[in-house]
């Protein structure tokens, strides 16, 4: 028997409190905001059409992130196989405009200033999008967002070893993206 979904659950509810973090999750999924708004529609207008048949047999957040990375990973499918089509030059170029090449300041200070708070979190997020997407996306689920490895494995049509290899494998890749940035300097 399917659970009556709480009176409050609305449209207006989903979309005030949860859009918010499916379009983060999408950006850190997808790599930009552009694409990251595009599967946020789409994930918000699924979501009207299906609220009533939330069943509440897990919690709401966890149906929108089941949701959010379905509907990322369909998003970069779409884009991989229209990129596949284009040129080798016009693929470069948009690679480029998608994860654009920034210096980034080594970070010598204590983090007790919002602007160097604000530093350190921009330095994590570029070492996020360097990961390759099968290591960034069970990275994402698992150290970003907090989701269980049995999880992560369903999402991602994963074995739970397979999700412990890849989050191992890309914690193994942050620490050495991180360490320029963060190791001190004066103690080698």
């Amino acid at each position: 028997m399917v659970a009556p979904l709480p009176e409050k659950l609305t449209p207006e509810l989903v979309f005030r409190e949860y859009a918010p973090r499916i379009f983060n999750l999408a950006r850190r999924m997808l790599g930009n905001d552009a694409d990251a708004e595009d599967v946020t529609q789409d994930v918000l207008l699924q979501v009207v059409r299906k609220l009533d048949s939330f069943r509440g047999d897990s919690q709401i957040s966890t149906w929108l992130h089941r949701v959010t990375v379905n509907a990322a990973l369909a998003h970069r499918a779409k884009r991989a196989n229209r990129q596949k089509h284009e040129s080798a030059d016009l693929a470069d170029e948009a690679l480029d405009a998608v994860a654009p090449e920034t210096e980034v300041k080594r970070w010598n200070l204590p983090p007790d200033e919002p602007v160097l708070a604000a530093e350190q979190q921009a330095i994590i997020e570029k070492a996020i999008t360097e990961l390759p997407e099968p290591f960034r996306d069970v990275y994402l689920l698992a150290d970003v967002e907090g989701l269980p490895n049995s999880d992560i494995g369903t999402m991602l049509g994963l074995s739970v070893p397979a999700v412990k290899s890849r989050l191992h494998r890309a914690r193994m890749r942050m620490r050495d993206l991180l360490a320029p940035h963060f190791e001190d300097k004066d103690a080698s």
